[in-house]
């Protein structure tokens, strides 16, 4: 068989997943979100465009199984490159930017901070003494139980008359007690936080937090709701890490997935000649 278009149905397909996956992970989903789409639009126009080739070949070409195969590939690539990309980014990249675009607030004291001072902060460093009070913890359960906990300066009561400030995290806390075990609450050495990003979560915490204020009689104005780190520098490089890890899976698996089905079609085309050429050996015997 042509090695040409056995070549051509591994690298066109994967090429054209390549080009998907990359445009939806990174920072022109990110930034450009309808450059991004434009592209994939742009890989579907020429996919179409190879359907029509497929189909004529179909019925001007003795030989239309490469086109055919090509189409459905590049189709299937395509779909899957886009998909992947958009798991890879909402799950890893789309979180790290929006950390990066956000500010990076030091030496915070939740004891003399208002929340409203500090709502385009992404990364939080407290100052020393900064802790989560898990004397004054709770939860709001919807499927999920959404738990929080107010961070205290060192003195135990904020001087702004407020807590705006509160460690917080999904299933980690008894449903029945003040028993907060979210994040890093017992690291000694934590007292930093990264912003909650999860747009759906949010709704939950506030809830939470308004029960908060009704159990202990406390008061929260405008919360702002983080996850407890030691270190958010390295859990926020972590997303990124793990997102170009998944990433580099994804490109070599589907050249993997590609190559293996070529050679499906290469044992099946070859086949399907080994038929035909029985078939005319019977018919001029006949």
């Amino acid at each position: 068989m042509n090695v040409i278009p056995m070549l051509g149905n591994v690298f066109l397909p994967w090429t054209f997943f390549c080009i998907c996956i990359t445009v939806m992970s990174f920072k022109m989903h990110h930034y450009y979100a309808w450059m991004a789409w434009g592209v994939v639009f742009f890989c579907t126009a020429l996919w179409i465009g190879l359907c029509c080739v497929a189909v004529w070949a179909r019925k001007a070409e003795p030989d239309p199984m490469w086109y055919m195969f090509s189409a459905l590939m590049v189709g299937l690539s395509i779909a899957t490159g886009t998909l992947a990309g958009c798991m890879l980014y909402w799950d890893h990249f789309s979180p790290y930017y929006q950390i990066s675009d956000l500010k990076v607030v030091a030496n915070i004291d939740a004891g003399k901070e208002v929340g409203q001072d500090h709502m385009d902060a992404g990364l939080f460093y407290f100052a020393s003494g900064n802790k989560i009070d898990t004397t004054k913890s709770w939860h709001f359960k919807n499927h999920d139980v959404y738990c929080v906990a107010p961070i205290i300066p060192a003195s135990g009561v904020p001087e702004t008359g407020t807590y705006d400030f509160w460690a917080v995290g999904k299933n980690c806390c008894s449903t029945s007690a003040s028993d907060f075990r979210c994040g890093a609450f017992d690291n000694i050495k934590a007292r930093n936080a990264i912003r909650v990003l999860d747009d759906s979560a949010r709704p939950f915490y506030r809830l939470a937090v308004q029960q908060t204020e009704s159990v202990y009689k406390i008061l929260a104005t405008h919360p702002i709701f983080v996850e407890w780190r030691q270190d958010p520098l390295d859990t926020i490089s972590s997303w990124k890490e793990t997102g170009y890890g998944e990433y580099l899976l994804w490109i070599s698996g589907w050249f993997v997935f590609c190559v293996f089905w070529v050679l499906c079609a290469v044992w099946k085309f070859a086949w399907i000649g080994r038929v035909e050429a029985k078939y005319d050996d019977n018919n001029m015997q006949m």
